[in-house]
């Protein structure tokens, strides 16, 4: 265990306790998410780490999870990998009890996610189909795209059926590890539904999380495809947004600059003003604005239909409309929250 905490202590500083001790299998550090908001160590050590569970919780922020994940994200993918070994080692000795401990992680259980099996990354140097081409070539996504996104396209294996012959957009968390993907049929021809979801519960992922920079403004769209056309675009993989969902936790906790709201064209605005009043309270009031589509200026249904037409230009004219709602346009909506959000 001793070498457990010494990755943390690696990665947090030293703890509470000041050391190993090789009676205790709990120890509080100071939390890096709490640090990171306030922009100093405030020596509180509210972050909890349960060596025997494999979990931690700050007390303060309210962040927790596997220790695998916070040592992922602190210190990258070779460091999980160590603690992953210390793990199996600590198992084959027996010398200590884990039948509590609950962070298995991809090696243990062998339940994480993956893509299809045929999946393969798009390269348009090389042979392709003539219906893929065309289709790509109408979204213009470029090769820089594809590798910047990982897309990719499938065949069929003659098991996966439903995942046949569509192009795969993969999403990473901050960790870098695969946590969602879309694929979408290419030709007029497949009478399949167009967007398929992996099985995974997309309200408790960010798309893309992996390239967000909370520090800089965000704009929240509805298509998976939308978001690669802009830095800090994320997809809400929908219309809402509610306060269970990651994105909103994320927000909340993370955002430091504004938000833009920006719902395809044929969307209601009351589902914008819903969103809108969602965010726009506490650490986030005066941030949040809107952009509003299918009007006479921006007559596009969405950032993919803006791109095909005009480029990033035509993004960036669309978001120099970004503005606020009035008190009373959305008077009605504060009055019913509890009703409507």
């Amino acid at each position: 265990m001793q070498r457990i905490y010494n990755i943390l202590s690696s990665l947090l500083g030293e703890s509470k306790q000041g050391g190993y001790d090789k009676a205790l299998l709990q120890y509080q550090f100071n939390c890096p998410n709490c640090a990171e908001e306030k922009g100093y160590v405030d020596n509180k050590y509210n972050l909890e780490i349960s060596l025997a569970l494999g979990k931690y919780h700050c007390w303060s922020c309210g962040i927790s999870g596997n220790i695998s994940s916070l040592i992922k994200s602190l210190g990258g993918k070779e460091m999980c990998a160590e603690y992953f070994r210390i793990i199996s080692d600590i198992k084959e000795s027996k010398y200590y009890n884990l039948e509590l401990f609950k962070d298995n992680g991809d090696i243990f259980s062998g339940r994480f996610l993956k893509l299809p099996i045929t999946y393969r990354k798009i390269n348009l140097n090389g042979k392709i189909n003539k219906n893929l081409k065309a289709y790509l070539e109408k979204r213009k996504i470029t090769q820089d795209l594809i590798d910047e996104y990982n897309i990719g396209i499938t065949d069929w294996d003659g098991e996966e059926n439903a995942w046949r012959n569509r192009i795969i957009f993969p999403s990473y968390n901050a960790a870098g590890d695969l946590n969602y993907f879309v694929g979408r049929t290419y030709t007029e021809k497949d009478r399949r539904v167009k967007y398929r979801n992996c099985d995974i519960d997309k309200t408790q992922i960010i798309l893309h999380e992996d390239k967000i920079q909370w520090d800089c403004d965000i704009y929240l769209v509805e298509g998976a495809i939308d978001c690669i056309y802009f830095p800090n675009t994320i997809s809400m993989l929908g219309k809402y947004l509610t306060d269970k969902m990651e994105l909103y936790t994320k927000l909340v906790q993370k955002a430091n600059a504004n938000i833009i709201i920006c719902l395809d064209g044929d969307t209601e605005l009351e589902e914008t003003k819903r969103i809108y009043c969602t965010l726009n309270k506490g650490r986030l009031n005066g941030k949040i604005k809107y952009i509003r589509l299918g009007t006479e200026e921006l007559p596009w249904k969405d950032f993919g239909e803006i791109y095909e037409d005009c480029g990033k230009e035509g993004i960036i004219k669309a978001m120099k409309s970004a503005k606020q709602f009035t008190e009373i346009e959305i008077t009605g909506i504060y009055d019913n929250r509890r009703k409507i959000i």
